[in-house]
């Protein structure tokens, strides 16, 4: 019985660092989860500017189109309705981006990053065609 105050007070002092140690790596793993969470936003917020951004050109490129006669305005605006297709769906997979779990989140970025380098690049070629 002597002992058991002592073997007691041995456990205490093993465990208690031991459950400080588990607590902390929690801790560190909550914070990662916010980093990866506002790394997540800012990606959102960015790729939204972007596609903001490209909307205004598409639409400048389509009143530029409007003033067109003839063939080369048929011509842009084929282009101009393409890019706006495109747009809608990559805004559609941004939109599901942003509801989606942090993991499918992960495997979504690739996808949307290549849509809108797509996107872009199509604008660039349309209003490349435009300055001929």
């Amino acid at each position: 019985m002597k002992n058991l105050p002592c073997l007691l007070a041995l456990v205490l002092l093993t465990w208690i660092p031991g459950r400080c140690q588990e607590t902390a790596a929690q801790q560190q793993k909550n914070g990662e989860h916010e980093t990866a969470s506002q790394q997540r936003d800012r990606y959102e917020a960015k790729a939204e500017a972007r596609l903001r951004e490209l909307k205004r050109h598409i639409d400048d490129l389509n009143t530029k189109a409007s003033k067109q006669g003839g063939e080369a305005r048929k011509g842009l605006d084929r282009q101009v309705t393409q890019l706006d297709r495109e747009r809608v769906a990559v805004q559609k997979q941004l939109d599901k981006l942003k509801t989606s779990s942090q993991q499918a989140w992960r495997d979504m970025k690739p996808d949307l990053e290549a849509a809108m380098k797509n996107l872009e690049a199509a604008y660039q070629h349309a209003a490349a065609d435009y300055k001929k």
